[in-house]
């Protein structure tokens, strides 16, 4: 029995996505897609890009908080005063 992929889209987001893919396979493959074959080939490619898609957020976050952090560092050297003496 293949997983359930995680529910990444609403029902109205997916409702519109098989809609789209159907179409598209349709017009562009010239294959005819029922319900559950749609769903299944969204499902495959979920669950097929998911892996690298979060780790690219991931990244894209861990260099986010990078600049924050150089930023802050920066922010606070500035308020440095002179020590006298």
């Amino acid at each position: 029995m293949a997983k359930k992929p995680l529910a990444l889209l609403s029902k109205e987001q997916r409702e519109h996505l098989n809609h789209h893919c159907q179409h598209w396979f349709n017009n562009e493959l010239n294959v005819d897609l029922g319900q559950f074959e749609v769903e299944s080939v969204i499902d495959y490619f979920i669950e097929q890009l998911t892996p690298a898609i979060h780790n690219r957020a991931i990244a894209e976050a861990l260099a986010l908080v990078r600049e924050y952090h150089a930023r802050t560092e920066d922010d606070l050297y500035a308020l440095e005063e002179a020590e006298r003496g």
